[in-house]
């Protein structure tokens, strides 16, 4: 290791544990108390940054535990997890295992899997867009080959299953939801769907059969194989209707024919 890249290192591990901090501040010339001081300072920055960041990320989770519990659990996940990009859009990757396994949050079952939701819908926010779809595009494929076409979901699509109903969770604690606060916690599992038809990311409920053909498709199978596995899911699935919807939300954006 280069001795920058070994300087690098031991800064930013004290900025990430205090039991560090001594051996960083030989790095420095000057004054001890002083190098002390603003060290505190850039480090507090750093913290602050980062609980900055987790908040943009989990708001649902902040309005659901409150912004006092939220700032301590925000915190004990930077101590915890030290940013491993440059960009602050990237860092909570891991904060609903986090939750998971930190004893003061479990007493929120579904806390957990709202903030993995939460986690998809920031990804979906900065996924790339894609090019504009051309229905006129599939004219030319042939009607026995159109089961082996791959529908190519939106790169902001998610699929997510879980046991607490964690759309109805999501939607409820968004700024703009004006309807009854209301959760019916004695749903059945259930999947969701996260999208960007437009330019804001939406949740919605999906059905266990939208859930098996769209998670298929995001395997990268064809519409003979996706269609299979939502017939296995619910035989009364209704490919047209779905797929028509689909494309009108921008969920599915093209098709690619299957060469092999």
């Amino acid at each position: 290791m280069s001795d920058l890249a070994s300087l690098q290192t031991l800064f930013g591990s004290a900025l990430d544990a205090a039991h560090a901090q001594a051996d960083a501040l030989n790095m420095f010339l000057g004054e001890t108390e002083q190098i002390k001081h603003r060290f505190k300072i850039y480090r507090a920055n750093t913290l602050a940054n980062a609980i900055k960041a987790i908040e943009a990320a989990y708001p649902a989770v902040e309005k659901i535990v409150g912004t006092e519990f939220f700032s301590g659990l925000a915190r004990e996940y930077r101590l915890r997890f030290a940013s491993q990009a440059g960009d602050l859009n990237k860092y909570g990757e891991f904060f609903a295992d986090f939750l998971a396994d930190f004893p003061p949050a479990r007493d929120i079952a579904y806390l957990a899997d709202v903030a993995r939701l939460e986690w998809l819908v920031h990804r979906a926010h900065y996924a790339a867009d894609p090019p504009a779809f051309d229905p006129a595009s599939l004219a030319s494929v042939p009607l026995q080959q159109q089961l082996d076409l791959r529908p190519r979901l939106h790169p902001a699509c998610h699929v997510m299953y879980s046991v607490h109903p964690i759309a109805r969770i999501w939607q409820v604690h968004q700024d703009t939801f004006s309807d009854v606060f209301e959760v019916d916690f004695s749903q059945k599992p259930g999947y969701a769907l996260v999208s960007r038809p437009h330019f804001k990311v939406e949740v919605a409920c999906i059905s266990d059969a939208e859930a098996a053909f769209l998670s298929a498709a995001i395997g990268g199978t064809t519409l003979a194989s996706a269609l299979t596995a939502a017939h296995e899911r619910d035989v009364s699935f209704d490919l047209g209707r779905s797929l028509a919807a689909w494309v009108q939300s921008s969920v599915i954006v093209d098709f690619e024919l299957n060469e092999a």
